[in-house]
Order: C-alpha cells, then sequence, then structure tokens
C-alpha cells in the first residue's frame, strides 16, 4: 500500500467532504473574480474605445478604420459575454456543490442565503445590451452624411 493511500484510508468521509466543500468554495470565488475581472477590463476599455470613437465623428476618412474598430468592440463583447456566461454556470455550480455538503453536514453557509435570483444576471444582460446598442449607433454615426 503507498503512502498516499494509507493518508486516505485515515481520513473520514466528513474530512473528505469538508476538503471537497473548501475546494468547491474556493473554486466558485476563483469563477466569479474572474467574471468580474473581465467586465471591468471591457467596460472600462469598451468607454475609452467609445469616447475615442465619438471624437472622431466627422473625419470622412476615418470611417473606414473606425468601423473596424467598433465591428471588432462589437465581436469581443459578444465574446466575452458568452465566457462571462460560462463561467457563472461554473460559479452555481461549484456552489449548488456546497449546498449539497453542507445538507449532508448540517451546515448552514450558502444554504441559507436568500436572494433574488437572476436579478444580478438581467442587470448585467442589460448592461451588455446598452453597449451593443451604443457600438451599433456609434457605427451608424461614423456613416451619417
Amino acid at each position: 500500500m503507498s503512502s498516499d493511500n494509507q493518508v486516505i484510508d485515515i481520513l473520514t468521509d466528513k474530512e473528505i467532504l469538508i476538503a471537497e466543500y473548501q475546494a468547491a468554495q474556493g473554486s466558485a470565488q476563483h469563477h466569479d473574480q474572474l467574471v468580474w475581472a473581465i467586465t471591468s477590463i471591457l467596460w472600462g476599455s469598451s468607454l475609452v474605445l467609445l469616447g475615442f470613437v465619438l471624437g472622431m465623428l466627422g473625419r470622412p476618412n476615418l470611417r473606414l478604420p473606425i468601423t473596424f474598430v467598433v465591428i471588432n468592440a462589437i465581436v469581443l463583447t459578444i465574446y466575452l459575454w458568452k465566457c462571462v456566461r460560462q463561467l457563472r454556470d461554473v460559479k452555481i455550480h461549484k456552489y449548488r456543490r456546497c449546498i449539497a455538503i453542507e445538507e449532508q453536514l448540517g451546515m448552514q453557509q450558502h444554504r441559507t442565503l436568500q436572494y433574488s435570483a437572476g436579478e444580478q444576471t438581467r442587470g448585467y444582460s442589460i448592461v451588455m445590451s446598452l453597449f451593443l446598442a451604443l457600438w451599433f449607433v456609434s457605427v451608424a454615426l461614423v456613416w451619417a452624411p
């Protein structure tokens, strides 16, 4: 028997569940931090870029390069929105595992938490939709006579 197997044999089911709980909670927090790091970068850079684009309006010689920049911003916004949704799904999965372990061990850290489910996601979606709308409007303004 290897020393690794001996250690596992010594651990109780409760200790294994607690270790899994800690890993799941740490992973959930990590994925939530990724969501907000990505969001901060995207929203901040989008505002800067939008200011640049609006500052270049009325310059016909820059219409094509500005359009390419805006199209890139639209594609990145949609792609990162999709990535954020996937990271959110991972976070939810991890927290659900924490809740299941809490039920087994009689813990209450996450399972007694009450909040309006989906409210943050709806608000996030509204803000992302507004950014996309601003990008589409900016393309129209670039090509307006």
